[in-house]
C-alpha cells in the first residue's frame, strides 16, 4: 500500500505485510450407500420435441408475415439473407415469464428425478457440507467503515444464510471492538440492524439484495433486491426512521423500476439509477428527481448503445460527482456530472473521450482528476493527474514521489491495481517485483 499526503505535497510509501491464508479439508466416504426401504423406479421425464416448429433466420422479405418466428424476436439485427427455416423442435420451453404450467410440471418432474437418482448420495452431501461450515466463522463482521456521524458495517449470525446490515453511533474517530463473540452481542454501541436480510427473505423463494445505499442525511436507505432469481433487481428506499419500506415504480405507471446499481445525489430528493437491455447489459444512467412523490421526474443523463460496451455508475468519495464509464475488453470513456449542479444541469461531461485500445478509470480528489490508465500502449496501468475538467486527457501528467520519480509509470517493473482518494491522503494498491 502507498500512502500520499496531500496536504503536504510529498509521498510516503509504507509497505505493509500481508498474511495469505490457506484453508482445506479432508473427509471420509464412505464405502457403502445407503439404499431406500422402498426402492421405487422412477423413469426419466421426457421432454416431448414439436417437430413443426421453426424459427426463420433471415430477413423477412417486404410481404413478410410477423407472426412467423424469427431466430429472435425482439432483435433487429439483419440475419440470413434469403431466410432459412431452422427445426426448433425444443422452442415451446421457452417462457421467459415462467408463467407456463406445462414448463414448470416438466422442470419439476426434472427435479424430482434428479433428486431420487442421488438420494444414496444424501449422507456424504450433509458431510461435506457440515465439514466446510466448520471451517467458517458463521458469527462474525466485517471492518466498520466511517460515514459522517456513524460507523457502518455488517453482520453474519450462525444458523442463518443472508447478511445483516448495521451501523453505530460515530463517537469519536477511532474505535476499539470488545465483542464477546455472540450472536446476541452487539458489536458496537448503539448497533442498530438497519436492513436484516434474512427478514427480508422470510417467505420468498429466492433474495439477493444487491447495493445497499445510506442517503446523505442517513435518515434513508437505497437498496436493489432481486426476489425472482432473473438478475431484475426492484429498487427499495426505507427511512429509518419510520421503517417505511417502498418500492418504486416506473415514472407515470404502476411496473416496478427494474434497475441494475444505483446511488444518491448531494441530499435525499435524488437519487441515480442504471437500466439495462434487453441482453441485460447495463447502458443506461437515470437520474430521479422527488423519487418519493406522486409524479417523480426521471431524466435520462446517458446511455451507451454499443453492445461491446458494458456500462457502470458510482460517486466519488467526497460526494461530490456522480461518474458513467462505458467499457470494453479494450477500450473505455467515463463521464461525469457535478452534484453541485444536479438540480440544474442534467449533461454530462467527458473526461476523456473513447481512443481505441486506450483504458482508463478515474477517482476524485482535491480538485483533481486521478487516472489509471494504458495510454500510449503501456503494459501496466499508470497513475497520471490533472485538473478536475472535462476534456483534460491533454492535461494527464505521471504522478511523482517527493524526489520527482513517477510512482507508476504502467511498466512491467509495477502493477497498479486501484486508487481510493481521502480527505487527506491517496491509498495506492499494487505490486512490485509480482509481490503486493
Amino acid at each position: 500500500l502507498v500512502l500520499i499526503s496531500r496536504s503536504s505535497h510529498s509521498f510516503l510509501t509504507h509497505h505493509t505485510p500481508r498474511r495469505s491464508i490457506h484453508l482445506c479439508f479432508t473427509h471420509k466416504m464412505s464405502t457403502q450407500t445407503e439404499a431406500t426401504k422402498n426402492d421405487v423406479a422412477i423413469t426419466p421425464p421426457v421432454c416431448r420435441r414439436d417437430e413443426e416448429k421453426v424459427c426463420f433466420a433471415g430477413v423477412g422479405p417486404a410481404h413478410w408475415d410477423a407472426k412467423m418466428p424469427r431466430q429472435s424476436n425482439d432483435s433487429s439485427e439483419k440475419l440470413l439473407d434469403p431466410p432459412v427455416a431452422i427445426p426448433d423442435p425444443y422452442g415451446w420451453l421457452r417462457d421467459d415469464k415462467r408463467e407456463n404450467k406445462e414448463i414448470l410440471d416438466y422442470l419439476r418432474a426434472e427435479n424430482e428425478y434428479s433428486k431420487s437418482m442421488t438420494t444414496h448420495l444424501k449422507g456424504l452431501q450433509d458431510s461435506l457440507y457440515e465439514e466446510f461450515l466448520s471451517s467458517l466463522q458463521e458469527t462474525d463482521y466485517t471492518t466498520p467503515r466511517s460515514r459522517e456521524g456513524f460507523w457502518y458495517y455488517t453482520r453474519t449470525f450462525q444458523g442463518e444464510s443472508y447478511t445483516a446490515y448495521c451501523r453505530a453511533p460515530k463517537i469519536s474517530d477511532t474505535f476499539s471492538i470488545n465483542w464477546d463473540g455472540t450472536k446476541e452481542s452487539p458489536i458496537m454501541p448503539g448497533e442498530e440492524i438497519y436492513l436484516n436480510v434474512n427478514e427480508l427473505a422470510k417467505g420468498k423463494s429466492y433474495c439477493s439484495v444487491g447495493s445497499v445505499k445510506p442517503s446523505p442525511s442517513h435518515k434513508c436507505i437505497a437498496y436493489a433486491v432481486d426476489f425472482s432469481g432473473d438478475e431484475k433487481y426492484e429498487m427499495h428506499v426505507r427511512n429509518l426512521e419510520t421503517g417505511e419500506d417502498v418500492a418504486l415504480k416506473e415514472a407515470g405507471g404502476d411496473d416496478l423500476l427494474e434497475i441494475d446499481g444505483l446511488l444518491w445525489g448531494k441530499d435525499d430528493d435524488i437519487l441515480y439509477y442504471m437500466t439495462m437491455d434487453e441482453f441485460h447489459r447495463p447502458y443506461r444512467l437515470y437520474q430521479r428527481k422527488d423519487w418519493n412523490s406522486d409524479a417523480p421526474k426521471d431524466t435520462l443523463l446517458k446511455e451507451e448503445l454499443d453492445d461491446l460496451f458494458w456500462c457502470g455508475s458510482y460517486k466519488s468519495l467526497d460526494g461530490k460527482y456522480i461518474f458513467f464509464e462505458a467499457a470494453s475488453k479494450e477500450t473505455s470513456e467515463v463521464w461525469f456530472l457535478s452534484t453541485e449542479d444536479e438540480t440544474s444541469v442534467t449533461e454530462m461531461q467527458c473526461i476523456a473521450l473513447r481512443r481505441n485500445k486506450v483504458l482508463y478509470e478515474v477517482e476524485h480528489g482535491d480538485d483533481n482528476w486521478y487516472v489509471l490508465t494504458n495510454v500510449d500502449g503501456s503494459p501496466n496501468m499508470k497513475l497520471m493527474k490533472s485538473p478536475a475538467k472535462a476534456d483534460s486527457a491533454a492535461d494527464w501528467e505521471l504522478v511523482e514521489d517527493a524526489n520527482g520519480t513517477p510512482l507508476f509509470d504502467g511498466s512491467l517493473a509495477k502493477s497498479l491495481d486501484s486508487v481510493t482518494v481521502l480527505n487527506t491522503h491517496v491509498v495506492i494498491e499494487g505490486r512490485e517485483g509480482g509481490i503486493p
